[in-house]
């Protein structure tokens, strides 16, 4: 029978890798889940849906045998990103930084939902999960209602999203431990009369939110709808202005974003001061500040099959297989070796070193400013092999090499050449200076 273990390395200064210790980890560590052994995951969950990271916390979407989802959590809860129960839940097993530094269940009980209509969560199950700085977003679901988006933890920007963003930092009894529901549907303009509402995307950068809606109209048709909020001062959601025309530094509540027609919208991803999209032509349209060039020639792009942001950077994965990536490369995130000093760049290829050895990349995750892709090698005897290769900033280790040098082109970082890592590659995630692999076993 299978096995499924995490695995994470790099920043980890409030226990964010869940490795039982707050200690960097410049290997890839075994994840340790509260009441089980270190690398397995509790009993009866048979997938990890997502990982998704903050400054310094962490979120697990697992999935159970019965199809029923379970949101766990570690790290940095202070400001209410956790949860409303998690730093009273720590405080009671023992010394706050070690009992964060494993994943535990997270609380959203009903009473604790603050809404204008009492919001209830009986019949709810966790679907989506995001990130940002010191703010977590959550998707619940129930059969024939709309999806509902919580948000939790730091409103700096308007992160939560609910209206009257605060700039200071809130206080244990106010603001930051609770959990609050963003109003999406307010978005949606009446006279559509739409129905069912869908969550089909939650996407998250350090300060800024995009979210793809979906709702049934009265003419049968499925509409699209892209809303944001958080920063707006760079045009990251589109030229948001305020009653007098000026552009808007911030905006803390959700407003549609411009989406160019006809195609429609079939991904999103955000960096620190920019958004891309990819459209259902396989073209991408960008938005926000180009000041290291994270958005220069992106649209001359076509055929393109997965986008991802950096902080300062984008990069595509084409349907050719080529990997090509723009923006900031003041820590070799552009993997362009030796030929790629500069510290910012305009659209290219990124050097993958397969002229030996042929590889297919299927998978890639973009962390604060290095970058992962899963490459899938087939072997003489018909098998297939996953390979897990990084490049970029390494300050933290968080490249698993070992060392906290800087990689300049992509380089194998899982299976290491040096230890026995046996299994499957399932899935990868990258965060803020933290890198995580899924593995069956």
């Amino acid at each position: 029978m299978s096995s499924l273990s995490l695995y994470s390395a790099g920043s980890n200064a409030r226990g964010q890798l869940a490795t039982g210790n707050v200690d960097d980890a410049h290997y890839f560590s075994p994840c340790v889940f509260s009441g089980t052994i270190p690398g397995a995951l509790p009993p009866n969950v048979i997938a990890v849906d997502h990982i998704a990271c903050g400054a310094n916390h962490t979120l697990a979407l697992l999935r159970k045998e019965d199809g029923d989802t379970e949101l766990w959590g570690c790290g940095d809860g202070s400001r209410g990103q956790l949860g409303p129960c998690y730093t009273s839940d720590i405080a009671q097993v023992g010394e706050p930084s070690s009992a964060a530094s494993v994943f535990r269940p997270i609380r959203l009980d009903s009473h604790q939902v603050g809404s204008r209509d009492g919001m209830q969560l009986d019949g709810y199950t966790v679907r989506l999960i995001a990130a940002g700085w010191e703010t977590s977003y959550v998707v619940v679901s129930c059969p024939g209602r709309d999806d509902v988006l919580l948000s939790m933890g730091a409103d700096d920007f308007g992160n939560l999203g609910i209206g009257g963003a605060r700039t200071q930092k809130p206080s244990e009894k106010t603001l930051g431990h609770v959990v609050y529901t963003v109003p999406l549907r307010e978005v949606i303009p009446s006279q559509e009369n739409v129905g069912t509402m869908t969550v089909a995307a939650l996407c998250v950068g350090p300060h800024h939110t995009v979210v793809q809606l979906r709702a049934s109209g009265p003419d049968g048709l499925t509409h699209s709808y892209l809303v944001g909020w958080g920063t707006a001062r760079h045009g990251q959601l589109g030229p948001a202005r305020d009653n007098s025309g000026r552009p808007l530094s911030s905006t803390s509540s959700p407003r549609l974003l411009p989406v160019p027609g006809p195609a429609e919208v079939a991904h999103v991803a955000l960096g620190n001061q920019h958004t891309v999209m990819l459209l259902s032509s396989s073209a991408l349209h960008a938005i926000g500040s180009n000041r290291k060039d994270q958005l220069s020639g992106l649209e001359t792009l076509r055929d393109v099959e997965r986008v991802g942001c950096t902080w300062n950077g984008t990069y595509a994965l084409l349907r050719t297989g080529k990997v090509v990536a723009t923006g900031s490369n003041t820590h070799s995130q552009l993997g362009r070796g030796e030929s790629g000093e500069e510290r910012q760049g305009t659209l290219g290829p990124v050097r993958f070193p397969f002229e030996a050895q042929p590889g297919r990349i299927v998978d890639m995750a973009c962390g604060s400013e290095h970058v992962l892709c899963v490459v899938e090698r087939a072997e003489q005897d018909g098998e297939t092999r996953r390979e897990v290769w990084g490049w970029g900033w390494n300050e933290h280790g968080n490249l698993g090499t070992g060392g906290t040098e800087d990689i300049d082109i992509p380089l194998k970082i899982w299976p290491s050449s040096t230890e026995g890592q046996a299994g499957h590659v399932v899935k990868i995630w990258a965060g803020c200076g933290t890198s995580w692999i899924l593995m069956k076993h």
